[in-house]
């Protein structure tokens, strides 16, 4: 290794990461968020995961973060901005295999240990930011199925997180539902299954209906919420329930506190609506036991304007109420050693240079 080397930044989501996507092309497979890398490594539809996994379009990836150009990757990625987990410096990297990897030069991989189950839209909420409309994916039904025999029969067996789902919602997709009522994980010993959700339909009763052997494995969870007050979550999560929130949020702080979960976190999407709700919302976070209370400001998805999206955008230092956003981000409440301020800690940055 070269004296320099250690200096340099080293991501390991490209040696560890799938995401199945919904666009362009349901099946389209990634390295990391397609927000943040945005070059797809090919479709699982149309090709073996193995050949696409270390195929010409991944090793090229993979080499861009190994000789630290990381010229694929989005210069706004919240991670290489505050140079946080899954980004490091390449001395401070610990795990064996990326060590292995590293120490190589190796733009191969073994096969991944986190995939990200996002090709089906179908959600029971349509948020602003996210969609225009209620989706559910009724016409893609027997695609989004196959999709998820491919994953459970080539990745599922060597993985450590599925995660589930990075485009909807893990209830309020049927097919997710479905896919967890009769997922069969007796034979995956290592798998463990991440939740991403509006919790609005993880209640009791759908709960009890999760086999006991899949209830066991779910050991992390994410509820995006938006809000700290009824009257922003019904602006900024249409067609959801604050009160029924409120109940489901209780009832998942049982499984933290009792198991099985073992990390809960709650997010905010910070837009010009909710911004001063910040504080409040890391209160939320406290009284529901959450391990992490992460923001994160707006990124278009193309379900705004552009006019809106701009008034809306209150983390640009151009927009009127930018300096109330960063005195709110100054606020005592939000130094709590669970809050993660995300690509927010670059405008925190910013006020501070001032």
């Amino acid at each position: 290794m070269s004296p320099d080397t250690g200096k340099r930044l080293f991501c390991s989501k490209p040696f560890t990461n799938l995401e199945i996507v919904t666009y362009p092309k349901r099946g389209d497979a990634f390295l990391c968020c397609q927000a943040w890398l945005p070059v797809s490594i090919g479709n699982i539809g149309q090709g073996d995961i193995q050949s696409l996994w270390n195929g010409p379009v991944a090793r090229e990836i993979r080499r861009s973060v190994l000789d630290g150009t990381f010229e694929y990757c989005n210069s706004n990625c919240p991670y290489l901005q505050t140079i946080t987990t899954p980004v490091q410096p390449r001395s401070e990297v610990t795990d064996p295999r990326l060590l292995e990897i590293i120490q190589a030069d190796s733009v191969e991989a073994p096969m991944p240990r986190v995939v990200n189950a996002a090709f089906d839209r179908s959600c029971n909420l349509w948020c602003p930011s996210c969609r225009k409309e209620h989706t559910i994916e009724r016409d893609a039904a027997e695609e989004i199925r196959s999709l998820q025999q491919v994953i459970e029969e080539e990745v599922l067996p060597e993985a450590e997180i599925l995660y589930v789902t990075g485009s909807g919602d893990a209830f309020g997709s049927p097919y997710f539902l479905e896919w967890l009522r009769h997922m069969d994980v007796r034979d995956k010993p290592k798998l463990r299954i991440h939740l991403h959700t509006n919790a609005q339909l993880w209640t009791p009763p759908i709960w009890a209906k999760l086999p006991i052997h899949v209830r066991q494995i779910i050991l992390t969870a994410e509820i995006s919420i938006d809000a700290a007050s009824e009257h922003t979550y019904h602006l900024n999560r249409r067609g959801g329930s604050w009160s029924k929130l409120m109940d489901n949020l209780q009832f998942i702080s049982t499984l933290r506190s009792s198991g099985p979960l073992e990390y809960l976190k709650l997010h905010m999407l910070v837009q010009e609506n909710n911004f001063e709700e910040m504080p409040a919302f890391v209160a939320l976070g406290r009284s529901v036991g959450a391990d992490c209370i992460y923001f994160s400001h707006l990124v278009d998805w193309g379900s705004f304007s552009r006019s809106e999206l701009a008034s809306r955008s209150v983390h640009s230092s151009t927009h009127p109420r930018h300096g109330e956003l960063r005195a709110v981000l100054a606020h005592p409440a939000l130094k709590d050693p669970r809050v993660d301020l995300g690509n927010l800690s670059e405008v925190l940055d910013m006020g501070m240079q001032r």
